[in-house]
């Protein structure tokens, strides 16, 4: 009985609207102080939740990660290799290589080979979802689950 009372306890919070609202709003703000406008959200109504399936995408290494300082990291990389692979499907290996230099830093080399790798995975299991992911946010939920909520653009928007 108290097996399940803590279930049913469990499964409540994770269903709370308040968690992805609250992520929402949390990339909102970043969105308008950046870009210095008031960002509007679309609803999306096609198929399945980007969030979702960037997270199908990463699971493998998600499996990994022993804390959630760890799921983080792979959540970020996951995030540069799904941007990285819109942009070569949109334009090319070249501009690819331009935009993992204008990152800003200096992957180690087993870091980089990841982040080309699952770019690819993008590529050639992803390729249907053209969208560049412009904001995330990765919470904790509970002990045993977190909550990946991202804000994108349509490419030819």
């Amino acid at each position: 009985m108290l097996r399940q009372r803590k279930k049913e306890r469990e499964n409540k919070n994770l269903y709370k609207s308040d968690n992805s609202t609250s992520a929402l709003s949390k990339i909102k703000k970043r969105l308008d102080k950046e870009l210095n406008a008031d960002v509007k959200f679309k609803k999306n109504t096609t198929g399945r939740k980007i969030s979702a399936v960037v997270s199908e995408m990463i699971q493998p290494l998600m499996e990994e990660a022993r804390t959630f300082k760890e799921a983080q990291n792979i959540v970020a990389l996951g995030i540069m290799a799904w941007n990285l692979g819109v942009i070569k499907v949109n334009n090319g290996e070249e501009e690819m290589q331009k935009a993992l230099k204008g990152f800003g830093m200096k992957f180690p080399k087993e870091i980089e080979s990841m982040l080309l790798k699952y770019c690819e995975v993008k590529c050639e299991n992803y390729s249907e979802y053209n969208v560049l992911i412009v904001d995330y946010e990765f919470t904790r939920l509970n002990s045993y689950q977190n909550n990946l909520t991202v804000s994108y653009k349509m490419v030819n928007e």
